[in-house]
Protein backbone atom coordinates (compact mmCIF):
# COMPACT_ATOMS: atom_id res chain seq x y z
CA UNK A 1 0.00 0.00 0.00
CA UNK A 2 1.40 3.59 -0.89
CA UNK A 3 2.64 5.47 1.85
CA UNK A 4 0.32 8.77 2.22
CA UNK A 5 2.16 11.91 2.22
CA UNK A 6 1.89 15.54 3.66
CA UNK A 7 0.05 17.94 1.80
CA UNK A 8 2.45 20.50 1.69
CA UNK A 9 1.36 24.29 0.70
CA UNK A 10 2.34 28.12 1.06
CA UNK A 11 0.62 31.09 3.51
CA UNK A 12 -0.84 32.69 0.15
CA UNK A 13 -2.77 29.36 -1.34
CA UNK A 14 -3.63 28.84 2.22
CA UNK A 15 -5.30 32.32 2.29
CA UNK A 16 -7.20 31.03 -1.06
CA UNK A 17 -8.23 27.97 -0.25
CA UNK A 18 -9.39 28.93 3.34
CA UNK A 19 -11.39 32.03 1.41
CA UNK A 20 -13.20 28.91 -0.61
CA UNK A 21 -14.17 27.40 2.42
CA UNK A 22 -11.64 24.49 1.35
CA UNK A 23 -10.62 23.44 5.42
CA UNK A 24 -8.50 20.66 6.20
CA UNK A 25 -9.00 18.67 9.79
CA UNK A 26 -5.42 19.45 10.98
CA UNK A 27 -2.64 22.23 10.09
CA UNK A 28 0.45 22.17 10.80
CA UNK A 29 2.24 25.90 11.19
CA UNK A 30 5.56 26.33 11.56
CA UNK A 31 7.89 29.29 10.80
CA UNK A 32 9.29 32.81 11.45
CA UNK A 33 6.60 35.00 10.12
CA UNK A 34 4.12 34.93 12.72
CA UNK A 35 2.07 37.71 11.13
CA UNK A 36 1.24 35.59 8.24
CA UNK A 37 0.76 32.52 10.47
CA UNK A 38 -1.99 34.75 12.88
CA UNK A 39 -3.67 35.95 9.72
CA UNK A 40 -4.35 32.07 8.93
CA UNK A 41 -5.89 31.95 12.31
CA UNK A 42 -8.25 34.60 11.79
CA UNK A 43 -9.61 33.52 8.18
CA UNK A 44 -9.90 29.99 9.95
CA UNK A 45 -11.88 31.26 12.87
CA UNK A 46 -13.60 33.93 9.70
CA UNK A 47 -14.64 31.24 7.98
CA UNK A 48 -15.47 28.49 10.43
CA UNK A 49 -17.07 30.38 13.47
CA UNK A 50 -19.00 32.74 11.93
CA UNK A 51 -21.67 33.92 14.60
CA UNK A 52 -20.53 30.95 16.74
CA UNK A 53 -17.68 31.25 18.38
CA UNK A 54 -18.17 31.16 22.31
CA UNK A 55 -19.73 26.91 21.14
CA UNK A 56 -16.73 26.16 18.27
CA UNK A 57 -13.38 27.37 19.43
CA UNK A 58 -10.78 26.51 21.93
CA UNK A 59 -7.29 27.74 22.33
CA UNK A 60 -4.53 25.78 23.95
CA UNK A 61 -0.98 26.33 24.96
CA UNK A 62 1.55 23.38 24.24
CA UNK A 63 3.47 23.75 27.82
CA UNK A 64 0.13 24.11 29.47
CA UNK A 65 -2.55 21.00 28.02
CA UNK A 66 -2.34 17.53 27.76
CA UNK A 67 -2.37 16.10 24.62
CA UNK A 68 -5.93 14.16 26.31
CA UNK A 69 -7.55 17.49 26.85
CA UNK A 70 -7.08 18.73 22.67
CA UNK A 71 -8.45 15.17 21.61
CA UNK A 72 -11.72 15.07 23.58
CA UNK A 73 -12.28 18.73 22.32
CA UNK A 74 -11.09 17.93 18.87
CA UNK A 75 -13.74 14.68 19.24
CA UNK A 76 -16.67 17.05 20.15
CA UNK A 77 -19.26 17.74 17.53
CA UNK A 78 -19.95 21.25 17.02
CA UNK A 79 -22.65 23.75 17.50
CA UNK A 80 -24.39 25.76 15.10
CA UNK A 81 -21.38 25.00 12.93
CA UNK A 82 -20.49 22.25 10.07
CA UNK A 83 -17.04 22.90 12.30
CA UNK A 84 -15.35 23.77 15.22
CA UNK A 85 -11.88 24.99 15.58
CA UNK A 86 -8.96 24.66 18.17
CA UNK A 87 -5.58 25.92 17.81
CA UNK A 88 -2.67 24.91 19.40
CA UNK A 89 0.06 27.52 20.21
CA UNK A 90 3.72 26.75 21.33
CA UNK A 91 3.15 22.87 20.19
CA UNK A 92 7.01 23.01 19.87
CA UNK A 93 6.94 22.45 23.57
CA UNK A 94 5.04 19.26 24.11
CA UNK A 95 6.50 16.13 25.92
CA UNK A 96 7.42 13.57 23.80
CA UNK A 97 4.89 11.29 25.45
CA UNK A 98 1.96 13.51 24.71
CA UNK A 99 2.90 13.89 21.11
CA UNK A 100 2.80 10.31 20.84
CA UNK A 101 -0.54 10.35 22.65
CA UNK A 102 -1.41 13.35 19.66
CA UNK A 103 -0.35 11.21 16.95
CA UNK A 104 -3.36 8.63 17.12
CA UNK A 105 -5.76 11.20 16.43
CA UNK A 106 -3.85 12.55 13.67
CA UNK A 107 -3.89 9.53 11.46
CA UNK A 108 -7.54 9.77 11.90
CA UNK A 109 -8.79 13.39 12.42
CA UNK A 110 -12.16 14.13 12.58
CA UNK A 111 -13.74 15.70 9.81
CA UNK A 112 -15.83 17.82 11.43
CA UNK A 113 -13.14 19.92 13.45
CA UNK A 114 -10.35 22.00 12.29
CA UNK A 115 -6.71 21.55 14.11
CA UNK A 116 -4.28 24.15 13.58
CA UNK A 117 -0.59 23.49 15.51
CA UNK A 118 1.51 26.16 15.60
CA UNK A 119 5.59 25.49 15.59
CA UNK A 120 7.79 28.10 16.60
CA UNK A 121 10.55 25.45 15.94
CA UNK A 122 9.89 22.87 13.37
CA UNK A 123 12.26 19.91 14.91
CA UNK A 124 9.86 18.54 16.71
CA UNK A 125 7.50 18.50 13.78
CA UNK A 126 7.72 14.63 13.41
CA UNK A 127 4.08 12.99 12.56
CA UNK A 128 3.73 10.12 10.21
CA UNK A 129 2.19 11.03 6.87
CA UNK A 130 -1.32 11.98 6.01
CA UNK A 131 -3.08 13.51 3.73
CA UNK A 132 -5.56 15.30 5.89
CA UNK A 133 -2.77 17.22 7.48
CA UNK A 134 -1.66 20.43 5.64
CA UNK A 135 1.96 21.65 6.55
CA UNK A 136 2.56 24.92 5.91
CA UNK A 137 5.44 26.95 5.87
CA UNK A 138 5.45 30.31 7.12
CA UNK A 139 8.64 32.31 6.19
CA UNK A 140 9.48 34.63 3.09
CA UNK A 141 12.69 34.64 1.24
CA UNK A 142 13.15 38.54 -0.34
CA UNK A 143 10.94 37.43 -3.44
CA UNK A 144 7.75 36.21 -1.17
CA UNK A 145 8.65 39.25 1.21
CA UNK A 146 8.10 41.49 -1.95
CA UNK A 147 5.51 40.16 -3.10
CA UNK A 148 3.68 40.50 0.52
CA UNK A 149 4.26 43.78 0.50
CA UNK A 150 2.97 44.43 -2.78
CA UNK A 151 -0.25 42.27 -1.20
CA UNK A 152 -0.47 44.43 1.89
CA UNK A 153 -0.30 48.07 -0.01
CA UNK A 154 -2.89 47.02 -2.80
CA UNK A 155 -5.29 46.32 -0.31
CA UNK A 156 -5.19 49.43 1.71
CA UNK A 157 -5.50 51.13 -1.36
CA UNK A 158 -2.39 52.50 -2.66
CA UNK A 159 -0.29 50.51 -4.64
CA UNK A 160 3.75 50.35 -3.67
CA UNK A 161 6.71 51.09 -6.56
CA UNK A 162 9.12 48.16 -6.58
CA UNK A 163 12.28 50.14 -5.20
CA UNK A 164 9.79 51.73 -2.48
CA UNK A 165 9.19 47.79 -1.23
CA UNK A 166 12.88 47.13 -1.50
CA UNK A 167 14.01 49.97 0.23
CA UNK A 168 11.42 48.91 3.11
CA UNK A 169 12.58 45.87 3.49
CA UNK A 170 15.64 47.41 3.68
CA UNK A 171 14.70 49.23 7.01
CA UNK A 172 13.01 47.45 8.75
CA UNK A 173 14.29 43.66 7.66
CA UNK A 174 11.78 40.99 6.63
CA UNK A 175 9.22 40.82 9.49
CA UNK A 176 5.95 41.46 7.97
CA UNK A 177 3.72 42.43 11.09
CA UNK A 178 6.88 45.24 11.64
CA UNK A 179 6.30 46.11 7.43
CA UNK A 180 2.77 45.85 7.72
CA UNK A 181 2.65 48.67 10.25
CA UNK A 182 5.23 50.84 8.58
CA UNK A 183 2.66 50.65 5.31
CA UNK A 184 -0.06 51.67 6.96
CA UNK A 185 1.87 54.95 8.73
CA UNK A 186 2.67 55.15 4.90
CA UNK A 187 -0.82 55.31 4.23
CA UNK A 188 -1.82 57.97 6.22
CA UNK A 189 1.20 59.74 5.23
CA UNK A 190 0.69 60.06 1.69
CA UNK A 191 -3.03 61.43 1.76
CA UNK A 192 -4.60 61.92 -1.59
CA UNK A 193 -1.44 60.18 -3.33
CA UNK A 194 -2.07 57.53 -5.50
CA UNK A 195 1.36 54.93 -4.89
CA UNK A 196 3.72 54.58 -2.32
CA UNK A 197 7.67 55.42 -3.78
CA UNK A 198 11.02 55.38 -2.51
CA UNK A 199 10.95 58.75 -1.59
CA UNK A 200 8.24 58.37 1.11
CA UNK A 201 9.63 55.31 3.12
CA UNK A 202 13.09 57.66 3.38
CA UNK A 203 10.94 60.41 4.58
CA UNK A 204 8.92 58.80 6.62
CA UNK A 205 10.82 55.31 7.84
CA UNK A 206 14.36 56.04 7.97
CA UNK A 207 14.66 58.37 10.51
CA UNK A 208 13.95 55.85 13.11
CA UNK A 209 15.39 52.88 11.59
CA UNK A 210 18.11 54.40 11.04
CA UNK A 211 19.02 56.91 13.65
CA UNK A 212 17.47 55.37 16.51
CA UNK A 213 18.73 52.25 16.10
CA UNK A 214 22.64 53.63 15.23
CA UNK A 215 22.55 55.58 18.47
CA UNK A 216 21.18 52.21 20.65
CA UNK A 217 24.27 50.20 18.50
CA UNK A 218 26.61 53.05 19.21
CA UNK A 219 26.25 52.56 22.65
CA UNK A 220 26.90 48.72 22.91
CA UNK A 221 29.94 48.77 21.05
CA UNK A 222 31.51 51.20 23.98
CA UNK A 223 29.72 48.70 26.03
CA UNK A 224 28.04 51.61 28.00
CA UNK A 225 25.32 49.56 29.83
CA UNK A 226 23.58 53.18 31.17
CA UNK A 227 23.62 54.86 27.59
CA UNK A 228 22.32 51.56 26.21
CA UNK A 229 19.46 51.18 28.18
CA UNK A 230 18.84 54.92 27.74
CA UNK A 231 18.68 54.44 24.35
CA UNK A 232 16.37 51.42 24.88
CA UNK A 233 13.74 53.34 26.69
CA UNK A 234 13.66 55.42 23.68
CA UNK A 235 13.25 53.33 21.49
CA UNK A 236 10.24 51.45 23.48
CA UNK A 237 8.48 55.14 24.04
CA UNK A 238 8.60 55.34 20.28
CA UNK A 239 5.33 52.71 20.65
CA UNK A 240 7.97 50.29 19.11
CA UNK A 241 6.59 46.67 19.95
CA UNK A 242 9.51 44.54 21.63
CA UNK A 243 9.50 41.81 19.12
CA UNK A 244 9.67 45.19 16.17
CA UNK A 245 12.62 46.37 18.17
CA UNK A 246 14.40 42.61 18.93
CA UNK A 247 13.67 42.09 14.45
CA UNK A 248 14.96 45.56 13.46
CA UNK A 249 18.54 44.79 15.54
CA UNK A 250 18.49 40.84 14.30
CA UNK A 251 18.17 42.85 10.90
CA UNK A 252 20.49 45.47 11.12
CA UNK A 253 23.37 42.91 12.39
CA UNK A 254 22.40 41.00 9.52
CA UNK A 255 23.39 44.32 7.25
CA UNK A 256 26.29 45.02 8.95
CA UNK A 257 28.12 41.65 8.44
CA UNK A 258 26.94 41.94 4.79
CA UNK A 259 28.50 45.51 4.70
CA UNK A 260 31.61 44.46 6.51
CA UNK A 261 32.43 41.30 3.70
CA UNK A 262 31.57 43.77 0.83
CA UNK A 263 33.81 46.47 2.60
CA UNK A 264 36.36 44.15 3.03
CA UNK A 265 36.41 43.27 -0.89
CA UNK A 266 36.77 46.69 -1.12
CA UNK A 267 33.71 47.30 -3.57
CA UNK A 268 33.04 50.74 -4.59
CA UNK A 269 30.10 52.69 -2.98
CA UNK A 270 27.41 52.83 -5.56
CA UNK A 271 28.15 48.55 -5.66
CA UNK A 272 27.52 48.07 -1.69
CA UNK A 273 24.43 50.63 -2.31
CA UNK A 274 23.07 47.98 -5.42
CA UNK A 275 24.22 44.64 -3.06
CA UNK A 276 22.29 45.89 0.39
CA UNK A 277 19.18 47.75 -1.58
CA UNK A 278 19.77 50.44 0.98
CA UNK A 279 19.89 54.56 0.45
CA UNK A 280 23.34 56.12 1.26
CA UNK A 281 22.03 57.68 4.20
CA UNK A 282 21.39 53.94 5.71
CA UNK A 283 24.57 53.19 4.61
CA UNK A 284 26.80 55.78 6.12
CA UNK A 285 25.13 54.34 9.50
CA UNK A 286 25.92 50.49 8.69
CA UNK A 287 29.43 51.46 7.41
CA UNK A 288 30.19 53.07 10.49
CA UNK A 289 28.64 50.42 12.61
CA UNK A 290 30.58 47.73 10.06
CA UNK A 291 34.04 49.18 11.49
CA UNK A 292 33.20 48.85 14.85
CA UNK A 293 31.76 45.61 14.99
CA UNK A 294 34.30 42.37 14.36
CA UNK A 295 32.85 39.48 13.11
CA UNK A 296 33.24 37.60 16.64
CA UNK A 297 31.27 40.71 18.16
CA UNK A 298 28.43 40.26 15.76
CA UNK A 299 28.23 36.38 15.98
CA UNK A 300 28.15 36.46 19.80
CA UNK A 301 24.89 39.14 19.86
CA UNK A 302 23.58 37.22 16.72
CA UNK A 303 23.06 34.23 19.74
CA UNK A 304 21.93 36.42 22.31
CA UNK A 305 19.48 37.88 19.85
CA UNK A 306 18.51 34.63 18.53
CA UNK A 307 17.98 33.35 22.51
CA UNK A 308 15.87 36.34 23.73
CA UNK A 309 13.40 35.81 20.51
CA UNK A 310 12.64 32.39 21.75
CA UNK A 311 11.64 34.15 25.31
CA UNK A 312 9.97 36.88 23.67
CA UNK A 313 7.54 34.33 22.10
CA UNK A 314 7.39 31.51 24.05
CA UNK A 315 7.84 32.56 28.15
CA UNK A 316 5.88 34.33 30.91
CA UNK A 317 8.89 36.98 31.19
CA UNK A 318 7.93 40.40 31.18
CA UNK A 319 8.68 41.67 27.79
CA UNK A 320 10.52 44.89 28.99
CA UNK A 321 13.04 42.51 31.32
CA UNK A 322 13.58 40.29 28.06
CA UNK A 323 14.67 43.45 26.85
CA UNK A 324 16.73 44.82 29.75
CA UNK A 325 18.52 42.01 29.97
CA UNK A 326 18.90 41.52 26.02
CA UNK A 327 20.70 44.85 26.28
CA UNK A 328 23.15 44.26 29.29
CA UNK A 329 24.06 40.62 27.78
CA UNK A 330 25.06 43.34 24.55
CA UNK A 331 27.33 44.89 25.96
CA UNK A 332 28.78 42.28 28.31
Amino acid sequence: MKAKSFKKTNPFDLYDKIDKNEISPVYIFFGNQIFLMEKAVELLKKQILKTSAEFNYSLFYGDSVEATEIIDNAKTYPMFSERRLIVVKNAEKFPANELKILYKYLSSPLSSTCLVLLFMDNKKIQFQNNTDIVLVEFTSDIKGTTLAIHKIAKNLGHPITKDAALTLISLVGENLQEINNEIEKLVIYIGDKKNIEVSDVEKLTEKIHTEDIFQFLNSVAKKDKAKTLESLLELELSDEDPLTILNLLSWRFRLIWKAKELMDKKLPKNQILKELKISSGALYHVQMQAKIFSYLDIKRIVKVLYESDLSLKTSYIPKNQILTKLALDMCS
